[in-house]
């Protein structure tokens, strides 16, 4: 069908990824792919030219890359603190290693913590801006009668907080709570890997017990009602990762926990597996079948009439037994 309409898909890195670049998101972008090309497949819509369906045309994604906003600092100051001069005998040097790998870790965490005054999370929200300034751009021939168009932004543990604080920021005051206005893009779905976000629980909250921790997260940020989804992916081995419907108000904003293998036989097993998320045909096949009935509804008008809405909440119920 002629001006089929693409799903613009967000991703951001979390810590650790300071020299990768883009290339982190390539497994998962080629694993959606192929998932998202074999759901389609299976709902068999007559209505849709074949071409038009393909991920290549139905599937634009966009992976940003902050980790030079804390790499170039985390550097300068292991050099000021005397810890460059020797960077062969450093190569060698395990303690050395283990230290760098330390001030990796931790300097993205406390760089980026503060708000929004804070000029690292300004810099690292304006790495993030910048990509989702253009998909909206790209999209601006295919939105919706309201004038949006569908964005679903995946964020991996540390990037899942950049992910919600930028969402929440720039969907204050619109019209719809998930509408990023500037962008003219809709939220369709938030998907974690990997998550730390039930630990902000812990701040402000001396002594507290599990009622005051369940109570204390406001949950601000909203996906598309109309078959939105929020989804928190975990591999129970992964110590970072946390399940967030404990907490009162991720459960009445309607977030799914599903459990998953993240990483090969080498790493599901183990603490490794925080950064197999990338690589997991788990996680990859959750996402490809959520953006196949998502494509399916923007552009098979019989499929959005007839199967849509039933579609979507079997796959809503089977994701919430995983949990």
């Amino acid at each position: 069908m002629a001006g089929s309409r693409t799903l613009n898909i967000l991703i951001v890195h979390g810590i650790g990824w300071g020299q990768e670049g883009t290339k982190y998101a390539q497994p998962l972008q080629r694993n959606i792919s192929a998932a998202f090309e074999r759901a389609l497949g299976r709902l068999r819509l007559r209505d849709i030219q074949r071409g038009d369906a393909s991920p290549q045309r139905a599937l634009r994604f966009a992976a940003v890359h902050w980790g030079p906003v804390t790499q170039a600092s985390q550097d300068a100051l292991l050099a000021l603190l005397g810890f460059r001069a020797f960077p062969l005998l450093h190569r060698l040097n395990l303690a050395y290693q283990a230290r760098r790998q330390m001030v990796g870790l931790l300097g993205d965490v406390i760089g980026y913590e503060g708000g929004p005054h804070n000029r690292v999370y300004q810099a690292i929200h304006r790495c993030v801006d910048e990509h989702a300034a253009a998909l909206g751009a790209a999209s601006a021939a295919e939105r919706s009668g309201d004038g949006f168009a569908p964005l679903t932004v995946i964020g991996h543990s540390l990037g899942s907080v950049i992910a919600s604080d930028y969402i929440w920021d720039h969907t204050k005051g619109a019209a719809e709570p998930y509408h990023l206005a500037e962008h003219r893009l809709a939220l369709k779905n938030l998907i974690l890997m990997g998550s730390p976000m039930a630990l902000y629980a812990l701040r402000n909250n001396p002594a507290a017990d599990r009622q005051t921790l369940a109570t204390s997260l406001d949950s601000p940020v909203q996906v598309d009602p109309d078959g939105g989804f929020w989804l928190n992916l975990y591999d129970p081995q992964d110590p970072i990762a946390f399940p967030l419907h404990p907490l009162e108000s991720y459960a009445r904003a309607g977030v799914i926990d599903c459990t998953i293998k993240a990483g090969n036989w080498l790493t599901t097993w183990n603490p490794a597996s925080h950064v197999g998320y990338w690589r997991s045909g788990d996680v990859a096949e959750i996402i490809g079948r959520k953006l196949a009935l998502d494509w399916a509804a923007l552009n098979s008008p019989a499929y959005a009439e007839e199967r849509c809405a039933r579609d979507v909440a079997a796959l809503r119920k089977e994701l919430a037994r995983r949990r």
